[in-house]
């Protein structure tokens, strides 16, 4: 049984199915010196994907965890469960303008290159030259080549036109 998309967001879901699993323990605590009990009981359990609903299980550092953080919360512990958004989600990290330059010049002229040998390249670059600015790290690099098509030109293979062996084995 999968729910549909109008029960709330995934990250809501999410909470409430934490909260669903160590709710039980906030609203009527284990006696002292049972709690560790009460948590790998849970974390033995099954439970229900909150987005397809297939099966899915915890592991105990996971439950205790989502415990501390419902308990340090007074008004809303369902929130609290949520999955934090970056607060730069959305946006690019910036590049300095002199190192955009570099690192398109350097893709225009090795277009067949990865996107790790850029970035390292880029980074050796950056050591010689200081005015280029920071380095960023290289998921920034690589999103900013995704972003702005500097795209790794693949090496076409010489095998295109050759003739299979005799004998060899055919894929129909």
């Amino acid at each position: 049984m999968a729910m549909n998309d109008d029960d709330g967001s995934r990250h809501a879901r999410w909470a409430h199915l934490r909260f669903s699993i160590i709710g039980p323990l906030l609203a009527a605590p284990p006696p002292r010196g049972e709690l560790a009990a009460e948590i790998a009981r849970l974390a033995a359990k099954t439970w229900l994907h909150p987005i397809n609903g297939g099966p899915l299980c915890f592991g105990f550092s996971t439950i205790e965890k989502w415990l501390h953080k419902a308990r340090g919360e007074r008004t809303d512990p369902v929130a609290a469960l949520r999955r934090r958004v970056r607060k730069d989600a959305g946006r690019q990290r910036r590049m300095p303008p002199k190192l955009v330059e570099a690192l398109v010049a350097q893709h225009q002229a090795h277009r067949r290159w990865s996107y790790q040998l850029h970035s390292d390249n880029l980074e050796a670059l950056v050591g010689t030259d200081g005015r280029l600015g920071p380095m960023p790290s290289y998921s920034t690099v690589l999103r900013y080549m995704k972003a702005h098509g500097l795209r790794r030109q693949k090496i076409k293979s010489g095998h295109a036109g050759r003739r299979a062996r005799p004998g060899a084995a055919r894929c129909t």
